[in-house]
């Protein structure tokens, strides 16, 4: 069948139908045609990504006018305070924005000096100085993870030739944190460390870091320096320690008596008592009880001898009287005796690092069930087993069997199952919507298909009843002469009427018994 046969029949159906058939089918079409132009836009439309965000009305302004400019199709959004660009062209946007200084923070570094300018004083040269030292320290913290953007300002005193005169250098920060991003204690400090390295005579306590809610950052950093509130810190951390070393063991028994119990039929808490001291112990002990004889030293003198004369000396040899000698005897002995021995030993150094367990207590209640009780010996013995149970350092455990109050638990059930019922209903409302309005398509199709149907039958049978009626004999066709045949169909009929009209009653007789 060509075109010009498919509209002409299209043509003859569209003119068989009603006008309620008619508007209802213009109805069905337009919405039919709707669906599938919504479900196209929905397919085509590019896919949208932030290209900037937590701007402020003037800078989207010059953006959102940079972006016509540019012929990049955006989008606002948060109040207007971010700007959406298509995913493909979210980096391409941000380069040619920053290459033509839209974006702000163009501030130049040390590039101020690149270029001699004559006639400066030696005041524009510190301004310039402090200008270009600000802008390379935000350059490096801006790459920071979690900072989108910040501000320094740097307050650098002249230098004096008096050494009472120096002036004292600080520093201020402010931070616009990316959203939700929260800085940790150890990138402020890092912050505070680039500062305290960049610029001369800068000390930590001189430096001052806010964020864009106007929280103190560097205030932590200040109390850190305190010696008591390190040792606090201290005690925070040990007793975190030993929460953690509980939590621990607490969750090696409940995943045991999980086993034995089941879910949610017993509780074990667990408390542990750690020694955080540091101990150093020396013990020297003696190896080998036979001394070992490393040296002798021995002196042994013996004499016997006699003696005549005077004093000796000048003068008790020069008298005045005659000369008279004298004799003496004695014995001379003298014995001198040194041992030394090597005491053979070893010396050991133990330091007992902190976090000894000194005591461990467990308290484990089972819940009570009258069908099958609980043997608490045996729950007893496999909790002493899975904590490490040690009776001369004074561990406990206590293992007790009673009713549990789960009224809140069953309350949350009932709550979480009435809930998914609801989504459930929701869900099934849906479904029979969606469902309805399909079947409400298909049967307003149907009622249009049976009704062309039917149309289409009934212009058959008309048309064939015209055929019938205009039903001439062979005898009377070939009676009639050729120029008779061409003639009007009706004219025929009247002129056979009035000659033939026993033969057309006969025709009619069988057209009724048909």
């Amino acid at each position: 069948m060509n075109l010009g046969g498919s509209l002409a029949m299209v043509k003859e159906r569209w003119q068989a139908l009603s006008r309620n058939q008619k508007i209802i089918s213009v109805l069905v079409a337009a919405g039919v045609l709707v669906c599938f132009i919504y479900l196209g836009l929905i397919v085509t439309r590019p896919s949208y990504a932030p290209l900037l965000s937590g701007l402020d009305p003037k800078e989207a302004g010059a953006i959102a006018e940079k972006l016509k400019t540019m012929k990049i199709p955006y989008q606002l959004a948060d109040q207007g305070q971010t700007i959406k660009v298509p995913e493909s062209q979210v980096y391409e946007a941000r380069i040619q924005l920053a290459s033509s200084g839209v974006l702000g923070g163009d501030g130049k570094g040390f590039e101020l000096f690149d270029q001699n300018k004559f006639g400066q004083s030696d005041f524009d040269q510190q301004v310039n100085y402090q200008r270009a030292l600000q802008e390379e320290l935000r350059r490096t913290i801006i790459h920071i993870e979690g900072v989108q953007d910040a501000r320094v300002h740097l307050v650098l005193p002249q230098k004096s030739v008096f050494v009472n005169d120096q002036g004292t250098p600080t520093a201020s920060v402010a931070l616009t944190l990316k959203p939700g991003a929260q800085l940790k204690p150890e990138q402020v400090q890092g912050i505070c460390d680039l500062f305290v390295g960049s610029v001369e005579g800068l000390k930590p306590e001189n430096i001052h870091i806010i964020d864009n809610a106007g929280n103190v950052l560097s205030e932590n950093l200040k109390l850190n320096n305190n010696p008591d509130v390190v040792l606090t810190k201290t005690t925070l951390e040990q007793q975190k320690l030993q929460r953690e070393y509980e939590k621990e063991l607490e969750i090696r028994i409940q995943q045991m008596l999980a086993k034995i119990t089941g879910q949610n039929n017993s509780v074990a808490m667990v408390t542990a008592d750690l020694d955080f001291s540091k101990q150093q112990v020396t013990n020297t002990t003696n190896t080998n009880p036979d001394n070992v004889k490393v040296s002798e030293h021995t002196i042994k003198e013996t004499g016997k001898g006699s003696t005549s004369g005077g004093a000796v000396g000048t003068d008790s040899n020069i008298t005045t009287t005659p000369f008279a000698q004298s004799v003496d005897s004695s014995n001379f002995s003298k014995e001198d005796n040194t041992i030394n021995y090597q005491v053979s030993s070893k010396q050991e150094t133990l330091v007992a690092a902190p976090g000894r367990v000194k005591r461990l207590s467990a308290a484990v209640v089972v819940k009570d069930n009258a069908d099958s009780p609980v043997d608490v010996t045996k729950i007893k013995d496999a909790v002493a087993a899975a904590m490490g149970y040690d009776q001369s350092r004074g561990d406990q455990i206590s293992v007790t069997s009673m009713a549990f109050d789960d009224s809140l638990q069953k309350k949350l059930d009932a709550e979480a199952a009435q809930e998914k019922s609801a989504k459930d209903r929701s869900r099934i409302y849906i479904i029979a919507a969606v469902a309805g309005i399909i079947l409400l398509a298909l049967l307003v199709l149907l009622v249009i298909y049976l009704v062309n149907r039917r149309r289409s039958a009934q212009a058959q049978f008309e048309e064939e009843q015209e055929i019938e009626e205009t039903f001439i004999p062979v005898g009377v066709l070939e009676a009639e002469p050729e120029h008779e045949i061409k003639d009007d169909k009706q004219e025929q009929i009247r002129k056979i009427a009035t000659e033939r009209p026993d033969d057309i009653a006969e025709i009619i007789k069988v057209w009724m018994r048909d």
